[in-house]
């Protein structure tokens, strides 16, 4: 196992570009939703309701399988598991583009999401076993870079790539971006480990929930309710044409500055308190976006300076919480929660939208809620020593 274990450190770039590249046909292919709501709509003649079903449909197997699934990633080999959610997410992105009816729309996405997910947890293991130390900070900030990189290149080129193939012909080209991706997976990993690892016992999901991984995995939960809600509705607060451009602020800004904070993070103690402020400015702006304070541009681009601290923060923290075996389990926990937070929060905001007229409770209730994430934080201690040694 130590053999292996130094066998993915010296692949470890490699092993982040093809991280990277794989995640990023996750991202392409969530994004495309939005930019075909028109055509979807037209073309099989479903409601707004049904196009936010295709949206939601690839979080539906993360709510219910992200724990079961993270505890069997910390079993199974690497690479092939790899493979499996490659190929998973090839099925789903063909079924997507070729459906004909709405309900294999749904279960293309459905099958999907479900790939999506079991890969988005081996690649967080991945990352954080061949990585350490300062190199594991800067890993998982560009590894947080690609998901907004995602969103604006699908934004982007959605005008030219739907004109020059049709929507069908976009959707099978961002299915190739995932077979793309299963070769440079395959070579950059090393054959998977064959020793005796897979029979040890291993831990449960209770014997996790030290007060360092509830903290972590509750901060988590409260800043996707809190930025779900904004991506949702900050486009309507904003109000005009140049509402949803001005929101897209978040992303360009998240884009730039992931991997300069995963740069700036210590390789030693302290990523925690990087994760409570980036709560806390959040809260801040929210209290200035429920009471029109500050210029609306400034506050989307510190919106957008959390957006990069909080998850590099948090994807950086696992290796420090919890052992190597339970890696997997404790990212399928925090997968959960995050998409319980991004099903509560715009839901919540928007019920309370509904109830008073006004953005001002809907604002300040989810300030309030990353108070008590930030409070959560707080509950987070790093181990003394954190795997290898730069």
């Amino acid at each position: 196992m130590k053999e292996y274990r130094e066998s993915l450190a010296r692949r470890r770039w490699w092993i982040l570009a093809a991280a990277m590249l794989s995640f990023f046909s996750v991202g392409t292919t969530f994004f495309v939703v939005p930019a075909l709501v028109g055509e979807l709509i037209s073309r099989f003649g479903i409601s707004h309701f049904q196009v936010g079903l295709l949206m939601g449909a690839i979080a539906i197997p993360a709510i219910f399988l992200s724990i079961p699934l993270g505890s069997e990633v910390d079993r199974r080999p690497l690479r092939r598991g790899g493979e499996t959610a490659l190929g998973i997410m090839l099925c789903g992105a063909v079924l997507f583009a070729l459906a004909p009816n709405f309900s294999l729309l749904l279960l293309g996405r459905f099958c999907f999401g479900l790939g999506g997910l079991l890969l988005n947890l081996l690649l967080a293991r991945l990352l954080s076993e061949a990585f350490a130390g300062r190199e594991l900070s800067l890993a998982m900030g560009c590894f947080m870079a690609v998901y907004p990189a995602a969103m604006i290149v699908v934004f982007l080129t959605h005008p030219l790539l739907s004109a020059g193939l049709g929507w069908r012909g976009e959707l099978l080209l961002l299915a190739g971006l995932v077979l793309i991706s299963w070769p440079l997976y395959r070579m950059a990993l090393p054959p998977d480990y064959r020793g005796e690892g897979g029979r040890e016992e291993r831990p449960g999901f209770i014997s996790l929930l030290s007060p360092s991984m509830v903290g972590l995995s509750l901060s988590w939960m409260f800043f996707f309710a809190a930025f779900a809600a904004v991506l949702t509705f900050g486009g309507e607060w904003v109000g005009g044409e140049q509402g949803l451009k001005i929101v897209t602020l978040i992303m360009w800004v998240s884009l730039v500055a992931s991997p300069i904070s995963g740069a700036l993070m210590g390789s030693r103690r302290g990523i925690r308190y990087w994760l409570s402020g980036g709560m806390a400015l959040f809260a801040l702006m929210l209290l200035l976006m429920a009471s029109g304070g500050a210029p609306v541009s400034a506050i989307m681009v510190a919106i957008g300076i959390c957006a990069a601290l909080v998850p590099t923060a948090s994807y950086a923290l696992p290796a420090r919480v919890v052992d190597a075996g339970r890696i997997g389990l404790a990212f399928g926990i925090m997968t959960a929660c995050s998409n319980l937070g991004t099903l509560i929060g715009p839901s919540a905001a928007g019920a309370l939208r509904d109830q008073t007229g006004s953005w001002t409770w809907p604002w300040a209730g989810l300030s309030g809620i990353l108070i008590l994430g930030m409070v959560a934080s707080m509950m987070i201690r790093e181990k003394t020593e954190h795997a290898r040694a730069e």
